[in-house]
């Protein structure tokens, strides 16, 4: 497998919320950061931020996609249905790092105040 096609099948698994095949892509270490907040270590700690939105479906859409090495750069748009039935999104710039099939680092550029006023009630 190549670099791309984990991160692929770790955005198809979180598609399909299959949260467990998702997060099994994910190394023992890997280290998320969600910039500008800070960042989390381990697969425990990513659940925990993926936790912490009331969401019932996602849709990661990737615009673009290029790798080098082992770093794998895309542009996508992540879509999140919240429990009122309301969705929210946010264009993201994504960097994946992968070492021997698995996601060793996670770095997503997004706007921030584009998604707390998102997430505002209605």
């Amino acid at each position: 497998m190549t670099a791309t096609d984990v991160v692929t099948a770790f955005i198809d698994h979180l598609n399909a919320m299959r949260m467990d095949d998702a997060f099994v892509l994910l190394a023992d270490d890997i280290v998320y950061h969600n910039i500008p907040m800070k960042p989390v270590t381990g697969p425990a700690a990513v659940k925990a931020v993926f936790d912490q939105i009331p969401f019932t479906a996602v849709e990661f859409i990737t615009h673009h996609s290029a790798e080098h090495d082992l770093t794998v750069l895309n542009e996508r748009t992540d879509r999140f249905k919240l429990a009122d039935g309301r969705w929210v999104e946010l264009r993201v710039m994504g960097v994946f790092e992968v070492l021997d099939g698995k996601i060793t680092a996670w770095r997503d550029y997004f706007d921030l105040g584009q998604w707390m006023a998102q997430l505002s009630p209605q």
